[in-house]
């Protein structure tokens, strides 16, 4: 099988993994559900699609990222991105450590932490993908001399 493809199965596998266990939180999971309106992921269908827009998001911007960037600013861009996804994993192990969400089921607690971890893999493939890519030095139109040839 075609490593891309290899990688979106198992991109899609993930997201329907987390979206299934982000719809079934235990019965309290489902009152805080309700009461703060957490209407995108109050089943599995729009849990399903809030999952696939945020990753396939992430995943276009990354490709745009590779395709149109010089090499430097691609890797600045997967670094920040990456300590975007870092920095919500932080928030979401802080946040799901207190009383009120400890209570609300393990499978809706590792839904949560499972899209930061996934969008934290994403960033990270494109930046080590990135990485062994070489651009030209130095590459200037033929009728074009630089400052030392110019006299």
């Amino acid at each position: 099988m075609n490593r891309k493809w290899s990688s979106l199965l198992l991109l899609l596998v993930l997201s329907v993994t987390d979206a299934y266990l982000l719809a079934h939180p235990n019965l309290i999971g489902k009152i805080g559900v309700l009461v703060y309106k957490h209407h995108y992921i109050r089943n599995f269908p729009r849990a399903l699609l809030t999952v696939v827009i945020v990753v396939g998001l992430s995943l276009a911007i990354c490709e745009l990222i590779y395709r149109f960037t010089q090499k430097k600013t691609a890797l600045f861009s997967y670094l920040v991105l990456t300590g975007i996804s870092v920095f919500w994993f932080m928030y979401v192990f802080v946040t799901f450590s207190s009383f009120s969400y400890r209570i609300t089921g393990k499978a809706f607690i590792y839904g949560a932490h499972l899209l930061p971890v996934i969008l934290a893999g994403v960033n990270l493939r494109y930046l080590f993908k990135r990485i062994p890519i070489k651009e030209p030095v130095g590459d200037m139109p033929i009728g074009e001399k630089n400052g030392s040839e110019a006299v």
